[in-house]
């Protein structure tokens, strides 16, 4: 008489699932993540026997889960998160979790709530490295929670459809007070909103289904404006922990459309942080996740970041033929809504002088100055009024491309234009480019207009102060 063995209970049947499900072997599926690995910049030598490690419940280490996640998700043609492959130490790896992604499980609630308590007391540590203390460019792909530590004593709480309404409010505040006066402005308040008041709230079980949904919603838009507001104080690293909340939060609550957000704004830092390739494949897997159901200008906004990070790569031609897609989306968003991206400001309004803006930074990048200061001059006319850092920005960004054309006297007066926005915000990336304004002009002392400029200029650091 045979006897049936007893199933492994620490086995990984939820990456023996996906396996089945997509048609491949264990060598495979090696050999597809040291590609994807490769690409990346990442050398790895996986095997079969790597593989049936992790199938017996042995997980490996990061950057590995989040590329088989990718792996995955490509060979399946739709999104596969690293809990859903049950490689996330911090969860069971069971059948349970690659097939119920889009309900709102305990314990995934609970490693939502958690993250978001412990980066609200995370706070400034990462200061004082360049990138943040960023991690390498593979593991951005996909979610993966910071482990716990302090979250558990967070309270539960419920919310009655009554104050629904106060919550979708902060999302409007608190994307206003970004835009208007910079991350640094209000980035630890909504750390701590996130934390104390928000988070247990997606504990609660009480809640009727529609206020659920709509809570989940604001803690999605929250918790990426948080990242951003990080990334603009230049906290790249903390960023980047956000980011991944809010993808795990979307993924939680089945909202592709914010998930490809997510991984259009990590496309868009990790270019600027120097990882080229990798912000193409993020920007592509948005593109993929976002799929012909988001709206025509969110569309544009996904395919504009492809543009970008393809240039930043030296790949002209997708950068060409993903701009001029994004610009035809951008034309079929006849409606006001549509083109202005009010319907999810929090997640990025795409309008035209975002357009602009990405032209330019294509242009730019393929060697076209003239090209890039003729968009960027485009980019400003159309900024709305309330949009003030994003225009400092760019007016920073135009000034720098005059004076590298020989332009002093247009420069000066466009920096002049920048510090008229400067001196409201709190904002890391406008304190670089103040640096980079006293910096490109230490040549040019002895003109009178440029002394001018530099005499204006304020001497202190105003966010490191605060």
């Amino acid at each position: 008489m045979t006897l049936s063995r007893t199933p492994d209970r620490k086995s990984n049947g939820a990456l023996r699932g996906l396996l089945a499900e997509v048609g491949w072997s264990e060598e495979r599926l090696a050999r597809n993540v040291n590609d994807l690995a490769a690409a990346t910049g990442t050398s790895l030598r996986l095997d079969r026997r790597s593989v049936a490690h992790w199938l017996a419940g042995r997980p490996p280490e990061q950057p590995v889960p989040t590329l088989v996640a990718e792996a995955l998700s490509r060979g399946l043609g739709r999104l596969v998160t690293v809990a859903a492959t049950g490689l996330d130490p911090g969860r069971p790896a069971d059948a349970h979790t690659a097939g119920q992604e889009g309900t709102h499980s305990d314990v995934h609630v609970q490693d939502a709530v958690t993250a978001l308590a412990d980066l609200a007391e995370f706070g400034d540590a990462q200061r004082g490295s360049p990138a943040g203390g960023v991690h390498g460019p593979a593991e951005s792909t996909a979610p993966s929670r910071p482990q716990a530590a302090g979250g558990a004593s967070v309270r539960i709480r419920t919310i009655s459809p009554e104050r629904v309404p106060a919550v979708e409010a902060m999302v409007r505040v608190y994307s206003d007070l970004d835009e208007a006066f910079g991350g640094g402005h209000s980035r630890r308040a909504l750390a701590a909103y996130l934390a104390g008041g928000l988070a247990p709230r997606l504990r609660g079980s009480g809640d009727d289904q529609a206020s659920r949904s709509r809570i989940w919603s604001a803690a999605i838009r929250l918790t990426y404006r948080c990242g951003f507001m990080c990334f603009d104080e230049e906290l790249h690293g903390l960023a980047q922990r956000y980011y991944r909340v809010a993808l795990d939060l979307a993924s939680e609550a089945g909202d592709a459309a914010a998930y490809a957000i997510v991984l259009r704004t990590m496309s868009h830092q990790a270019r600027l942080l120097g990882h080229r390739r990798h912000a193409v494949h993020l920007a592509e897997a948005a593109v993929v996740t976002g799929g012909r159901a988001m709206p025509p200008a969110r569309s544009a906004f996904l395919l504009g970041q492809v543009a970008v990070a393809a240039a930043g790569a030296g790949d002209k031609t997708n950068a060409v033929a993903s701009l001029s897609s994004a610009e035809r989306q951008l034309n079929r968003a006849t409606s006001l809504s549509a083109t202005d991206g009010s319907a999810d400001a929090a997640m990025g309004g795409y309008h035209h002088a975002a357009l602009a803006h990405q032209q330019a930074a294509v242009q730019a990048l393929l060697g076209d100055r003239a090209g890039a200061i003729t968009a960027l001059t485009t980019s400003i006319r159309h900024r709305p009024a309330k949009e003030r850092r994003a225009r400092a920005v760019t007016l920073a960004r135009l000034a720098e491309l005059q004076l590298s054309q020989g332009e002093l006297e247009q420069a000066v007066s466009t920096w002049h234009a920048f510090l008229n926005d400067h001196r409201h915000l709190r904002s890391g990336r406008a304190t670089t480019a103040l640096n980079i304004m006293r910096s490109r002009l230490a040549p040019y002392a002895a003109n009178v207009d440029a002394a001018q400029l530099l005499t204006r200029a304020p001497a202190d650091d105003r966010l490191r102060a605060h």
